[in-house]
């Protein structure tokens, strides 16, 4: 059962309530004493999963409930208006492929509920509303194929560009994972972003259909940390956010890639409409100059372990494609050969780790690249903060032993142990506004590297520099709780 149930028996007291579920409160249109709870439940049946967005009347909501969670405009950024577009984007391909269920299930009745309707549907026609011809409308894009979200953010950076003057503003609703933030950020045309105002860059809303969902775990991570046993789901938290948020810049970094670089990505035409080719799964490569990222740029195990399980057969596990496919590449234990120099925040100088082979190289601006896998515990929201995580080939058991402890709250920081040669080892972190990686690897294999999930295969001799951005691309929209540090 999908959809909206707006008239329930009996009415709620503050002790009937699943305060995790609740989405927010508004008051009712009916009856001034009253107010209705709008309430996400997320069911799996047989490994589906369904969403429901249910109403109920509620005469007395604790206060601190009303504190929280009692909406009664619609925010601005939500608003349509002659300076104003807002759009909903629908990544059919994210994740476990969640993205349309929820958004026909469990956004459409919420804004619906607040008056908002789709306009139109880039892909299938015009789409059905039921929120009256008076309502509020957005524009409706449902991706069609790998390119969609790229298409979509030339288009709204022309858009952006061509209204800078009269002061046009874009808020883009974005249910996917972290791929659609790095496909936002590449597929902007270059503007004027210097001389652009906070409130003239496009503002991006995340509801996390992904399958890691860094970004929006590290954003929300303090409300993960403070909720207790009975915390609301991260679509909860993502719906909270959407109707009760506040803007930030996103932070964001460049990474430069020496000549004959190139992207990987498989495509199955099956699935990909811009291809009538039966050949199942291909790989496609473009040339790779430069790409944006605000997430994690890496070379290594993790940037092993994102390529190689980048294949329709492995997506459908989800989550769990990564588990079986880092198994693999631990039984290898790889010795990546490299060169690494990093130059540090107030440093004129760049400096060499001393060591040839590596087995993880990661710069990262977030806390968490899962909502329990704690890469960098120093991060904090939006702090803009560019930090380096490496360490040394040093075998299967031990890289295992480090990434467990990834998942204990970040404890594999300041880890130190004593190598089979009798050399110290630890993994090392570091703050840096700057990071070079030259690979030596003569197998190709062993030359990818990974932006924000994207792959790119660097040349042998060739290079990948990372560093941090002065200028934001986008806002974001951050929970009402947290500050832009």
């Amino acid at each position: 059962m999908t959809g909206t149930s707006d008239s329930m028996p009996t009415q709620l007291g503050s002790e009937d309530l699943q305060v995790e579920k609740v989405v927010c409160v508004i008051k009712s249109p009916l009856d001034a004493t009253l107010y209705e709870v709008l309430s996400l439940e997320e069911r799996e049946h047989d490994g589906v999963k369904s969403f429901e967005v249910t109403t109920q009347p509620s005469a007395r909501p604790r206060q601190s409930l009303l504190d929280e969670l009692l909406v009664e405009n619609v925010p601005d950024y939500l608003c349509e208006s002659d300076t104003r577009k807002v759009h909903v984007v629908v990544s059919t391909g994210s994740g476990t492929a969640l993205a349309q269920s929820f958004y026909q299930s469990a956004l459409r009745p919420v804004l619906e509920k607040f008056g908002l309707a789709a306009a139109n549907t880039s892909s299938d026609g015009p789409s059905v509303s039921h929120a009256g011809s008076d309502a509020r409308t957005y524009a409706l894009t449902i991706t069609q194929d790998a390119q969609s979200i790229r298409r979509f953010a030339r288009d709204l950076s022309m858009s952006t560009k061509g209204l800078h003057g009269s002061g046009m503003q874009h808020t883009v609703v974005l249910l996917s994972g972290d791929g659609g933030i790095v496909e936002l950020l590449n597929g902007k045309a270059p503007i004027d972003e210097v001389g652009m105002s906070d409130t003239s860059r496009p503002l991006i809303i995340m509801l996390p259909l992904g399958t890691g969902n860094a970004l929006f775990h590290s954003l929300h991570k303090p409300l993960y940390a403070t909720a207790g046993s009975a915390e609301p789901s991260p679509l909860v938290l993502g719906l909270r956010t959407l109707l009760k948020g506040q803007t930030a810049p996103l932070p964001s970094f460049r990474v430069d890639f020496s000549a004959g670089s190139r992207t990987i990505t498989y495509v199955d035409p099956a699935k990909d409409h811009s291809s009538g080719s039966e050949q199942g799964i291909q790989e496609q490569s473009n040339a790779a100059t430069h790409l944006y990222g605000a997430i994690v740029a890496s070379y290594g195990f993790h940037s092993q372990l994102v390529w190689e399980s980048d294949t329709p057969e492995y997506r459908k596990h989800g989550a769990q494609r990564f588990q079986m496919v880092a198994a693999e590449l631990l039984k290898e234990s790889h010795a990546y050969n490299a060169t690494v120099e990093l130059s540090s925040t107030g440093e004129s100088t760049s400096k060499k780790l001393d060591r040839g082979q590596h087995a993880y190289i990661l710069a990262t601006m977030v806390s968490n690249l899962e909502k329990t896998f704690t890469i960098s515990p120093a991060s904090i929201p939006l702090d803009g903060k560019l930090r380096l995580i490496h360490f040394g080939a040093v075998g299967g058991q031990k890289t295992m032993d480090i990434m467990m402890q990834a998942y204990n709250n970040g404890n594999h920081v300041g880890m130190e142990w004593t190598a089979d040669d009798g050399r110290p080892e630890r993994v090392g972190y570091d703050e840096v506004k700057q990071v070079k990686v030259t690979t030596d690897e003569a197998d190709a294999r062993w030359r990818k590297v990974c932006i924000d999930g994207t792959i790119v295969e660097i040349p042998k001799g060739g290079s990948m520099t990372i560093a941090t951005e002065e200028h934001p691309h986008f806002q974001v929209l951050v929970h009402q709780s947290l500050k832009a540090a």
